[in-house]
């Protein structure tokens, strides 16, 4: 059977190939350890407007989901009438000529060795956009060592065409030593004056209850600024998502207010740092999506900078996949949320690293709380909650966190709209 899957997905990656020749779409890649999501969002609101888009529409391995994507495939290959399915689609393509999006905005995750390389083998992109990518990578433990892992990033950034342009988040120091010596045409995108294009540090908006509402900050280049509104969402990521896709607009010739409006209507993703309704008058920024280091440092940094009426309680789960970092990386958090926090909950064993050297730094031991399941960590919590109190909930994919925001959610009959991880294929793990 694995042979099967093998072959199929070889012939996936052929007609991709074949696909692309024939109808020769300019290609933007996001790639990135953390925002790639969120930025690529962002840049098919921006393109949607002007151009036939196509986006990847889930978080496919880049050992597939790419060729997917090329080929227009929606539902993935879950069964072998989805396989076949797909397959026909692609053939289709290739012997009767269709409409085809203009450009493709292709979302590239490298998981394992060869990921990228194989990719790189057939993608040519026109615009590469480079996220964060962090110290500590997420997938960092598939990797024999950092070094490694660059050597795959550097694959995909030697792809992209000799006219191409890479378009970056220059605050990431690994990012931009990655791209020192890079000939192709970069630009910078952060927060703060000496990138190409650069924003202001957000402001949090809030209601007149003081529950946070949204964010905004505005974005300068060439002399010209403009304000960047957001609902419904914090956080530093969807800055540097609104900033990458600004780029990428202007780069393709769009007009700069013509962009601003567009990320105005920026809805970002569910388990991105949504603000989400809780029981008894509590807020919770549902940052349940995933975690790695830069991105559980992102969260917690604006996190306690938030205006509350009472507790700050920050449930975390296991940051998977960091192999050798795992231990470190993990302690390394108990030092930003020491004396920030009213109360902390650890969901798993990794997480224990964590309240174990809180309790060094001298927290309160009746303040910490673990537990082995989101589901446990939900139901405590539920009971812990008091009026206006602020919770922050965040962990790996596998450790289920939207779980815990379900269980404290003041409207769980809107949890397939407003949570990640809802559709049947995740309900049955």
């Amino acid at each position: 059977m694995d042979q099967i899957k093998q072959l199929t997905k070889k012939i996936f990656r052929w007609e991709a190939r074949a696909v692309l020749r024939r109808y020769k779409p300019k290609i933007i890649a996001v790639t990135g350890s953390v925002g790639k999501s969120l930025s690529k969002e962002a840049i098919y609101l921006v393109l949607s407007k002007k151009f036939f888009v196509r986006k990847s529409e889930k978080s496919f391995t880049a050992e597939l989901g790419v060729a997917l994507t090329i080929i227009g495939c929606p539902n993935g290959t879950g069964s072998a009438l989805d396989w076949f399915r797909n397959l026909l689609l692609g053939l289709r393509l290739l012997l009767w000529k269709r409409p085809y999006p203009e450009y493709l905005i292709l979302e590239i995750d490298g998981d394992k060795p060869g990921d990228l390389l194989g990719v790189s083998s057939f993608i040519h992109p026109d615009i590469l956009v480079m996220t964060a990518t962090g110290e500590v990578p997420s997938h960092i433990e598939s990797f024999r060592s950092m070094e490694s892992f660059l050597f795959e990033k550097r694959a995909i950034i030697n792809a992209v065409k000799r006219e191409g342009v890479i378009i970056y988040n220059m605050d990431d120091s690994v990012t931009s030593n990655l791209l020192q010596n890079v000939e192709t045409k970069k630009v910078s995108c952060g927060v703060g004056k000496g990138a190409d294009f650069f924003g202001t540090a957000p402001e949090i908006i809030y209601s007149e209850k003081r529950i946070p509402t949204g964010m905004n900050f505005d974005i300068s280049s060439d002399g010209e600024t403009h304000k960047i509104n957001i609902l419904s969402s914090i956080g530093i990521q969807n800055e540097y998502a609104g900033l990458l896709a600004f780029a990428v607009g202007v780069q393709l010739g769009i007009q700069k207010s013509q962009i601003t409006t567009s990320l105005d209507k920026f809805t970002a993703l569910a388990g991105r740092m949504n603000i989400v309704e809780g029981i008894k008058s509590s807020t919770i920024i549902d940052d349940s999506y995933n975690s790695s280091p830069i991105a559980l440092e992102q969260a917690i940094s604006v996190f306690v900078e938030l205006k509350s009426k009472g507790k700050k309680i920050v449930v975390v789960g296991d940051m998977l996949e960091l192999g050798k970092y795992s231990v470190d990386e993990h302690r390394k958090v108990a030092g930003l949320l020491n004396g920030k926090i009213q109360k902390l909950i650890c969901v798993g064993i990794r997480a224990r690293k964590i309240s174990g050297e809180l309790l060094n730094l001298g927290f309160n031991e009746s303040n910490i709380l673990s537990f082995d399941t989101a589901e446990e960590a939900g139901k405590e919590l539920q009971q812990m909650l008091q009026d206006n109190d602020l919770v922050l909930v965040k962990g790996s994919q596998a450790m289920r966190m939207e779980r815990v925001v379900e269980e404290i959610m003041t409207e769980p009959e809107r949890k397939n709209e407003l949570l990640v991880r809802q559709d049947s294929e995740w309900e049955r793990r």
